[in-house]
């Protein structure tokens, strides 16, 4: 059992690593908090970040082929 628990918290960092599930786990959380009640705010902080996890590579790619 603690070998199950180690490979499903080591695969959740390892996707956590990369900009698109950190963006779409945000932008889920930012959804759970609005159906749920929790302050505007709080909702709408969570879904800048996950949207903007999703446009800082693109603003990359964009600034890198502008050179």
């Amino acid at each position: 059992m603690d070998a199950l628990i180690d490979l499903s918290l080591r695969a959740v960092f390892l996707a956590l690593l990369h900009p698109f599930t950190r963006g779409l786990l945000f932008v889920l959380v930012a959804l759970y908090g609005a159906g749920s009640g929790w302050p505007g705010w709080v909702s709408g902080l969570c879904g800048g970040l996950g949207v903007g996890f999703w446009l800082a590579p693109l603003w990359g790619l964009w600034r890198d082929r502008r050179r």
